[in-house]
């Protein structure tokens, strides 16, 4: 059975690594809600239909079904690696003694959200081409999905979408984001992945027309936070990399011009069967490999993090990038 890393979180009974788990899930938002499957290998293998079994169904009076032709199913092949690292603690934080935080406790703390920065960008991001040590990201597999699962608001050529514009271009908009959630494995939507000021500028087009009440409500996480949903699908920020400036999903993406200024949206629909879904060797794991023994060559104590971990995507239509939608900030009612 799969689970989010937030419910591993609460079944696991050595609080050390459940609060590990638990910072994750505060830094990757997107950890409460895509479930891992348990796997016994670095590399896994299923099929997926590349075309379902036709014939049989009718037949006349005395007649016979015609021979089923049993389809055509293709394989797909998916790895888990390794994610994680060092944590070094020199040794002078143990004579420390009159401080706000406890230093190495907030050493920590960065560690853990750098690492949880590292993931989030993975899964938008990720390409084995240049970093054969990470997972594919969304971007990369959903360019290798049919040309369907890709919705541009503004035509492949053209100038980024502002749906500010007028009522006409904030219905489109809307249209376009309808049209992107069926064309993801039938509406069965389990998450939009964007950026800050998109979701920002989403609730601004609906204020604009006047639909707050008819598109938007709010959902909670395991951890009590509020989430902005759109038609009842969480709105998953993938927040900023390490420099806490440059947006995982940026504002800056080649737009249908050409130019740089357009931004993306992932419409992912997790599951088993016909889903994307995480896959781990094992659960997030830390511990201290020198069993607080000092490090040869330097003052200083480690603890490391470990979790061989992947995506796996076993179905054609889970992802729907809907791309070249100009900046939030460049909409004429601009949204900061």
């Amino acid at each position: 059975m799969a689970f989010t890393l937030a419910q591993y979180a609460q079944l696991e009974r050595d609080e050390f690594k459940k609060g590990i788990m638990l910072k994750l899930i505060r830094e990757a938002p997107l950890l409460n809600f895509l479930p891992f499957e348990n796997v016994d290998s670095l590399n896994v293998k299923a099929m997926y239909w590349e075309r379902l079994p036709s014939g049989g169904s009718w037949r006349a009076v005395n007649g016979s079904y015609e021979e089923i032709d049993f389809g055509q199913t293709g394989e797909v092949h998916e790895s888990v690696y390794g994610f994680g690292g060092d944590m070094k603690f020199d040794k002078v934080f143990d004579s420390m003694k009159n401080y706000i935080e406890d230093p190495k406790a907030a050493h920590l703390k960065a560690y853990l959200k750098s690492r949880a920065i590292d993931w989030n960008n993975a899964v938008i991001n990720g390409d084995i081409g240049t970093n054969p040590n990470a997972f594919d990201g969304l971007k990369k597999r959903v360019a290798a999905m049919d040309s369907r699962q890709t919705v541009w608001f503004a035509a492949d050529g053209s100038a980024p979408y502002d749906p500010t514009t007028n009522g006409a271009a904030a219905r489109t908009f809307f249209r376009k984001l309808n049209g992107a959630i069926r064309r993801c494995n039938g509406g069965k939507v389990s998450a939009i992945l964007c950026n800050e000021a998109v979701i920002e500028g989403m609730e601004a087009v609906a204020y604009l027309m006047q639909a707050q009440g008819n598109y938007f409500d709010v959902t909670k996480d395991l951890l009590g936070r509020t989430f902005t949903t759109y038609r009842g699908i969480p709105l998953v920020d993938m927040g900023l990399l390490q420099d806490q400036a440059t947006d995982i999903i940026g504002n800056t993406e080649v737009a249908g011009d050409g130019g740089a200024d357009s931004t993306s949206l992932y419409f992912v629909s997790f599951g088993r069967d016909e889903g994307l879904h995480g896959i781990q060797l094992t659960s997030p794991n830390a511990y201290d490999p020198l069993k607080g023994a000092e490090m040869e060559d330097k003052p200083a104590t480690m603890l490391r993090t470990d979790w061989w971990n992947g995506l796996a995507t076993f179905g054609r239509r889970c992802i729907v990038r809907a791309r070249n939608l100009e900046a939030p900030s460049d909409w004429t009612e601009a949204v900061s």
